[in-house]
């Protein structure tokens, strides 16, 4: 079986979503790679973090892009969870200094919100990658699909992967047409099985989330999708394992 396994926000299911020990955590349990989510803090700081504020996920109040890193650092991001009190909100620097000698691949969803259209991230990222010697190890996706054709404006050797909730209409003619590389759909929308062929014919490959039940997992499996993001990596492991 050659479906990817890849840790959505690290091993989220046991650890603080998108922080260091998340990330350890799936590197741990060998995930073939990790999905974690950037957002611009206000002095221009990569940032971990999935929501456009902090009150969900850290004991603070206030809006990410607003804040500086000085002061995001300050939070508690463990988010209740035993045994990772004063865990930190991450930089992407941080991350990929804690992933590079692992091998692991990395699926950075660029975030947006009404001040910022996603671009802003754009050369920050690209020029972490390169500084981290991560070309080839990491891609990209975003609902924002005009962010990801710039992306590509700037080079087609940048992989990009169009985010999606609700179902599309020929949905590989769609990503050929931005372009994109991959598409990363709610795995809710995969119902027709000639979907994920017809994506594969036109070189589009199939990324699903958030798929973290066995029967969702299996489903997911025998329709050969290119990866799984998930929150339970473990359990997409095994039962990859088991089904050989």
């Amino acid at each position: 079986m050659n479906t990817q396994v890849f840790a959505h926000r690290g091993a989220s299911c046991t650890a603080p979503e998108n922080t260091l020990p998340a990330f350890e955590q799936a590197a741990a349990l060998h995930a073939d790679g990790v999905e974690l989510d950037v957002h611009l803090s206000a002095d221009g700081q990569l940032v971990v973090i999935h929501d456009d504020t902090v009150g969900r996920t850290t004991n603070g109040i206030g809006v990410v892009h607003q804040m500086t890193l000085e002061q995001l650092k300050t939070l508690d991001a463990s988010m209740g969870k035993a045994g990772f009190a004063g865990v930190k909100i991450p930089t992407l620097e941080e991350v990929y200094r804690l992933l590079q000698p692992t091998g692991l691949q990395v699926n950075v969803e660029l975030k947006e919100n009404e001040y910022d259209n996603g671009f802003a991230v754009i050369p920050k990222v690209l020029a972490l990658e390169e500084a981290y010697g991560m070309s080839g190890r990491v891609f990209y996706s975003s609902f924002n699909h005009y962010a990801l054709r710039e992306m590509k404006h700037l080079s087609a050797k940048i992989q990009t992967g169009l985010l999606y909730a609700a179902a599309l209409v020929d949905v590989w003619d769609y990503a050929a047409s931005v372009p994109a590389d991959a598409i990363h759909p709610n795995f809710f929308t995969l119902r027709d099985k000639n979907l994920v062929l017809q994506c594969h014919a036109f070189d589009i490959a199939v990324r699903p989330w958030t798929v973290d039940n066995e029967a969702d997992l299996q489903n997911m499996f025998e329709q050969n999708v290119d990866t799984v993001i998930t929150n339970d990596p473990e359990l997409a492991l095994r039962l990859r394992k088991e089904n050989g």
